[in-house]
């Protein structure tokens, strides 16, 4: 365990041995099945979590049930968000989709604020992690608001593309609206023409990308 979180806490080596120690101790190991959601906002505050093995998709829900995607952790990411709850006057909502069988380790909220508080490193990384966090969140709305569907689009399908490592994706046309934050039937349409355009190339369940270099520009 220490070895896991010397991996993945920057702050780790500034940590006292028993402060060290009290983190090793306390992490809880879970594991998730594809397709589990987890809800985190209000009082349900989870602490730290690190991705031991598998991938996650964290996103936002409207009122009226659309959903669009924020970021994914994949293997050795820091959620750091999950224990926004820590700061006070920030309260969010957010959901965690497992997409991929995965174990997920927890630093306990309590356990994380009591040695945030006693060290300034550790505070000091928690403020720059959800700042940063905050950054990305902000640029992606600021791309919902300013950008068009179909760019949204093509840049989802190259983060897909990056994070399967193959043109060949097996994705559906609803993961693709969940992640852009629209309608399955306009995603149907858009792709149709990006075939047409000769971006990609779509089988039944599958998404083949031909020109990478100019979806990019779309």
């Amino acid at each position: 365990m220490k070895e896991l979180l010397k991996q993945t806490l920057p702050f780790w080596e500034d940590l006292t041995r028993n402060e060290q120690n009290t983190l090793a101790q306390g992490v809880v190991k879970s594991s998730y099945e594809k397709g589990n959601v987890l809800h985190y906002g209000g009082r349900e505050c989870a602490g730290v979590q690190i991705i031991k093995s598998g991938q996650a998709r964290v996103f936002v829900t409207s009122p009226g049930g659309g959903e669009i995607t924020l970021f994914r952790l994949l293997e050795g990411d820091v959620s750091i968000l999950s224990a926004a709850c820590m700061m006070k006057g920030l309260d969010i909502e957010l959901d965690m989709e497992i997409e991929e069988d995965s174990i997920i380790y927890t630093i306990p909220k309590v356990l994380y604020k009591d040695i945030s508080d006693q060290n300034t490193k550790v505070k000091d990384y928690t403020l720059e992690m959800i700042s940063e966090k905050f950054s990305d969140i902000m640029w992606l709305f600021n791309q919902y608001v300013f950008s068009n569907v179909a760019s949204r689009l093509a840049d989802t399908i190259l983060e897909h593309r990056a994070l399967a490592g193959s043109d060949i994706l097996a994705i559906t046309h609803d993961v693709l609206a969940r992640d852009i934050g629209t309608a399955r039937e306009v995603v149907t349409r858009l792709l149709k023409q990006f075939q047409i355009d000769g971006h990609v190339k779509l089988t039944r369940g599958r998404i083949e990308v031909l020109d990478a270099a100019n979806l990019g520009k779309v």
